[in-house]
């Protein structure tokens, strides 16, 4: 479980902290600091959900593990949907920042949420 923080950490700290220089310096506007922090928050709440869900499961049966975790990212995803779309909705946002930064976090997301479960399932198999 460390390991997943330690990569979560390198991965949006980084972004966060180059945004607010950025910001700072007047090279990037508020509303697309604000975009920023936006989609990364909405990814990481993602994230955080599904680990919560994946540790729920770990030890249980596999029409659990299936249930939590499959049935969990159709959830995950409509709140996700729910969550994005109040964003556009009620903040006064770069659109298109948020949308880009939003989909490159996700993709980046499920990528190591795949890596972390995937090594989970091989130590518990050894």
């Amino acid at each position: 479980m460390k390991k997943i923080f330690k990569t979560i950490f390198y991965i949006y700290f980084p972004i966060i902290v180059l945004s607010y220089i950025l910001n700072l310096n007047s090279t990037i506007e508020d509303q697309i600091f604000v975009s920023i922090i936006a989609a990364l928050l909405l990814n990481l709440a993602n994230l955080f959900v599904a680990l919560i869900f994946f540790n729920l499961s770990i030890n249980r049966s596999n029409q659990l593990f299936m249930l939590l975790n499959l049935g969990g990212m159709g959830v995950r995803v409509f709140f996700l949907l729910l969550g994005f779309s109040l964003v556009l909705i009620f903040l006064e946002i770069d659109k298109y920042a948020f949308i880009l930064v939003f989909l490159i976090l996700y993709i980046i997301s499920i990528y190591a949420e795949i890596k972390f479960f995937y090594k989970e399932d091989k130590k518990k198999r050894e």
